[in-house]
């Protein structure tokens, strides 16, 4: 539910500098009017923020796909205990490291 009012139009107290930069634009004829400007810009950063928030999730369905690839405590303990095995067999098979 919207608390905004229902009027397509609202007044808006910008930042001087905000002011000054649409002011800008709009002189050097980037945008036709003021109002071409704010809603590209709004349109611009609506964009941006679902596009980030589409990236995220993304990453976060990566990260939990790879969490549930099996790679548990156990596993890991495991695969470091393999690791030392092995470790220990080659040194013994070749001696000691020349180290």
């Amino acid at each position: 539910m919207s608390t905004l009012p229902d009027s397509p139009e609202r007044a808006l107290s910008l930042p001087e500098r905000t002011q000054a930069q649409l002011d800008e634009l709009v002189r050097v004829g980037q945008f036709t009017d003021l109002q071409a400007a704010v809603a590209t810009a709004v349109d611009r950063l609506y964009t941006e923020t679902q596009v980030n928030a589409t990236q995220r999730q993304q990453a976060s369905a990566r990260l939990n796909g790879a969490l549930r690839l099996g790679t548990t405590r156990e596993s890991l303990q495991e695969a470091e205990q393999e690791r030392l095995d092995w470790e220990s067999e080659q040194r013994s098979t070749h001696g000691p490291s020349s180290r």
